[in-house]
């Protein structure tokens, strides 16, 4: 493992410094302003309702936004799929990636996917009108210029075990920091005050603003079926297969959770601390596909549950009915700046 990450971050910093070189030569869309909400560890950093924030911000500020993601894990015939536009989805979470396709369902702007985001950026400018991109992940994809690159870093993880990949969970060097224009701390509420004021004390020599914000419980909801099937949206205007739960209703009962996120052990301290009297627990690898045998394991499971919980990201790859499932509902706050 240790060989193997050498290897991996010398590419990464061989590739690093043929961009700051400028032998590899970064383009610009002019005429949009793209935002990168991207980090520097692999997965669980809470990038996908960190976008929907920055959405919902630039959406209040009567913007037109659209969203750029890489579809990772999507199985598509043509890399450039266009998910959504105001109107209506086009495509399927297999097609997309979970979380292309959630955030689909929760806005009603343009969404698209390519490897190639400039590419993709292109697109959602003259094919969608957009004028402010939210590129979920990219950091990394330095062949598309960015306006501002928002850097997550975990509190639960802040630093990938100081290895790259595969040993440790850096996708680079803590040094690419320097190219970042905002840090923001995620996930503070899951450790002390003073395990964030060591992460602060590592990033002040980066001499950006850091922001601090919450992952927080919201509520649960259940989607609504017809004939077995789930709407194909989760906010709609007829609010069908939105309905709301309070985060006590699981108090004092049997829950089964299951996931396929970078951080499981996040959502099991969330449920934990709504005080159920059981929890089990049935965890698959991150942007796992749920086979049909695997949906129907969870169901003969829940029959034995008074409820079976999961995340937002898994729920839009979950095509049956599954007795007493509720989706947890969490948002990402700023809170200090």
């Amino acid at each position: 493992m240790k060989l193997l990450s050498i290897i991996y971050g010398f590419i990464v910093f061989l590739r690093n410094k043929l961009y700051d070189l400028k032998i590899f030569k970064e383009k610009k869309v002019d005429g949009v302003k793209i935002i990168c909400i991207g980090n520097i560890v692999a997965g669980g950093t809470g990038k996908t309702p960190a976008v929907q924030y920055f959405v919902q911000k630039y959406l209040e500020k009567n913007k037109k936004v659209g969203i750029l993601s890489r579809g990772y894990k999507g199985k598509r015939k043509t890399d450039l799929l266009l998910v959504r536009d105001e109107k209506k989805i086009y495509a399927n979470p297999k097609e997309s990636g979970d979380e292309a396709y959630l955030h689909a369902l929760n806005f009603q702007i343009p969404v698209v996917v390519c490897k190639n985001r400039y590419k993709g950026a292109i697109f959602l400018k003259e094919k969608c009108g957009v004028e402010t991109i939210i590129m979920d992940d990219g950091f990394q994809h330095r062949k598309l210029k960015k306006n501002k690159n928002i850097i997550l870093i975990d509190a639960t993880n802040p630093f990938g075990m100081d290895n790259y990949l595969p040993k440790g969970r850096l996708r680079e060097s803590l040094d690419a920091l320097k190219r970042a224009d905002e840090i923001i701390i995620t996930k503070s509420n899951y450790v002390s005050k003073e395990e964030i004021g060591k992460i602060r004390e590592r990033l002040a020599k980066y001499e950006k603003t850091i922001s601090i914000a919450t992952f927080e419980e919201s509520y649960f909801y259940k989607l609504n079926f017809e004939n077995g099937k789930k709407f194909d949206k989760i906010n709609n205007e007829n609010n069908i297969g939105n309905e709301k739960f309070p985060l006590e209703i699981i108090k004092n009962k049997n829950v089964l959770i299951f996931s396929s996120i970078a951080n499981p052990a996040v959502f099991y301290q969330t449920i934990k601390k709504l005080n159920p009297s059981k929890i089990d627990e049935i965890k698959f690898t991150d942007h796992h596909t749920y086979t049909n045998e695997e949906i129907l394991e969870i169901k003969e499971e829940a029959k034995s549950y008074d409820y079976v919980l999961t995340t937002e990201k898994d729920i839009v790859k979950i095509d049956e009915n599954i007795e007493n499932l509720m989706i947890l509902k969490m948002e990402f706050k700023i809170i200090e700046k």
